[in-house]
């Protein structure tokens, strides 16, 4: 799903951050494993999710499914880093690992964070056109604060060519 729309005169607009996690909120996917974006913040830093529990997305044991709450985490990071570094950049999910932890036994909550300095670090490594590859880490949570399952996801980062 891009972030951007071309305009009928070439140039390339964002998408503001509350368009885009309603937009991600009803793509077929997401909104099948019924997840949904509740918030990017306005400066791309944070992005916050939540998996309901539902009839369509419980296991044999009436708990969340493991695929859902793996897709919970998918490419969150990236958008977030692909939106503070701007579209001279690939940004890609690279690897996942997933620890799960505990039952997701009701709603369960991701919140991803991509600093600006870590960003901004990042932007530094890539400048020469290298290839980047950075780990991110969160827990996904109960409301208790349960651990239901520890994601680390790498993200790849490299300057466009015509950038470089």
């Amino acid at each position: 799903m891009s972030r951007t729309r071309t305009s009928r005169f070439g140039e390339r607009r964002r998408i503001p951050p509350q368009w885009l996690a309603r937009a991600l909120s009803i793509y077929p996917p997401l909104l099948g494993a019924g997840i949904r974006v509740v918030e990017f913040s306005d400066d791309w830093t944070v992005c916050r999710t939540r998996l309901r529990l539902t009839r369509w997305n419980r296991n044999q044991q009436g708990t969340a499914f493991g695929g859902s709450i793996g897709s919970m985490s998918d490419a969150f990071f990236a958008i977030l880093l692909m939106n503070q570094l701007g579209p001279g950049y690939y940004v890609w999910d690279a690897k996942a690992e997933i620890d799960y932890r505990s039952p997701g036994t009701s709603t369960v909550y991701g919140r991803f964070e991509v600093p600006r300095e870590t960003a901004e670090a990042i932007r530094a490594k890539a400048e020469s056109g290298s290839k980047v590859l950075q780990w991110f880490e969160t827990d996904l949570l109960l409301r208790d604060g349960t651990v239901v399952a520890h994601v680390r996801r790498q993200v790849y980062i490299r300057k466009k060519p015509e950038g470089r």
